[in-house]
């Protein structure tokens, strides 16, 4: 069956990034950049999802790679990185346990933490294991959005903060920041 989406055509949805190959970065200079700022963090943030939001946001600011448009997104790479130290930390500690109070060795107790028996006598991963690799792929997943990765610095372009002039807009820095300076037209 077709799909047929809001716009009242059939396919998929059109791709706003389909116009640029995967493998050039993206060039914010052809559209909007924002002021380059740390947003402010939102209540919600767990204890070790704060400390990563307080490490990681003088870095991307640095490089010219955060603005106040980011608070949601930077919330979500926060959140899943807390969250993941967390299981990270509850998985260390149950191997802890068995090798102290069972006597077991290491390689024997990580095996017992990461696997469950089933009712049926069949070994499975434990959910905690399920779930530590779930929060991986997911902060993976949100390391690209910032170019966080090895993979993922080729990708993306600082905002350099070249807005037209009109009112309410704030003037340029005289000079760029972080990964704007490398840009073409940068101070070099």
């Amino acid at each position: 069956m077709a799909q047929v989406h809001a716009l009242g055509s059939r396919g998929p949805l059109p791709n706003p990034l389909s116009d640029r190959t995967k493998n050039r970065a993206l060039d914010l200079t052809a559209g909007i950049n924002p002021k380059i700022e740390i947003p402010s963090p939102p209540k919600h943030l767990g204890a070790e999802a704060r400390k990563e939001w307080k490490r990681i946001t003088p870095l991307l600011e640095e490089l010219g790679l955060i603005s106040g448009l980011d608070r949601a997104a930077l919330a979500l790479y926060c959140q899943t990185a807390g969250r993941l130290a967390e299981l990270e930390t509850a998985f260390n500690s149950k191997v802890a346990r068995l090798v102290s109070d069972k006597g077991m060795d290491y390689a024997d107790a990580v095996y017992e933490a990461s696997h469950a028996v089933t009712p049926s006598g069949y070994a499975q991963q434990s959910v905690l294991v399920q779930l530590i690799g779930k929060h991986r792929e997911q902060l993976n997943r949100y390391l690209m959005h910032f170019g966080l990765s090895p993979a993922a610095r080729g990708r993306v372009q600082a905002s350099n903060y070249v807005q037209p002039t009109l009112p309410g807009i704030d003037a340029p820095p005289e000079r760029p920041t972080g990964f704007a300076m490398f840009a073409v037209g940068g101070a070099r």
